[in-house]
């Protein structure tokens, strides 16, 4: 399937197969693709809870209003944005790596560390940098997650994440750890509907300031 296709065949997915049953290896393939999507220098804001149980996707379920697809899904999987990416030792070990095999050399790795230490004291100063931070970058990895998925074959539906804090409670989330939107996965019942209408692009896209 090439891109073109990709884009345009990746709908939301209302309802699923419910006997349909992913495995572990059918997420580390889908992962592997994920983990290539861009962030904030190359740090790693996105970490994912995958809940494939029964019980738990109920409890999710519960916390989430009942919605039905998450029934029927395959798996829920909770994006969180990880407080700590921007951490020191985090930071270093990223980027010492990259030192050690001399894709940096000494200035570089001490300029770009330098750079990090910079970004991290101003969004961390600042709740609402942080969150924004969070939000952006998970989104983006969120969206490769759910590309790479339709790439193997299995549909996806981005929604809101509700109550937060019980769900962190549920399932013993760290405080680090950030819930921004829920996917839910598997192979969709629906036949492909019309999508839904978008603006045309001269609505929404303007050149060279307005």
């Amino acid at each position: 399937m090439d891109f073109l296709e990709l884009a345009k065949s990746r709908h939301s997915a209302m309802n699923f197969i419910e006997e349909e049953v992913m495995t572990e290896e059918d997420f580390k393939k889908i992962f592997e693709l994920t983990k290539l999507a861009p962030s904030a220098y190359n740090l790693p804001f996105t970490d994912y809870l995958v809940i494939m149980d029964k019980d738990k996707k109920e409890k999710v379920r519960e916390l989430s209003y009942n919605q039905y697809k998450i029934h029927t899904a395959s798996a829920v999987i909770i994006v969180m944005g990880n407080k700590k990416s921007v951490e020191l030792a985090e930071v270093e070990r990223i980027y010492s790596p990259m030192k050690m095999l001399k894709m940096l050399d000494e200035v570089e790795y001490e300029t770009t560390i330098s750079q990090i230490k910079g970004f991290a004291e101003g969004i961390k100063a600042d709740p609402v940098k942080l969150e924004m931070e969070l939000v952006r970058n998970t989104s983006i990895n969120a969206m490769q997650f759910m590309l790479s998925a339709k790439h193997y074959g299995f549909d996806t539906c981005p929604m809101h994440v509700h109550n937060v804090d019980q769900l962190k409670e549920a399932f013993h989330i760290p405080e680090h750890l950030q819930p921004v939107m829920m996917i839910t996965i598997g192979k969709s019942v629906d036949k492909v509907r019309p999508r839904g209408y978008r603006k045309p692009t001269n609505e929404f896209v303007q050149f060279n300031g307005y």
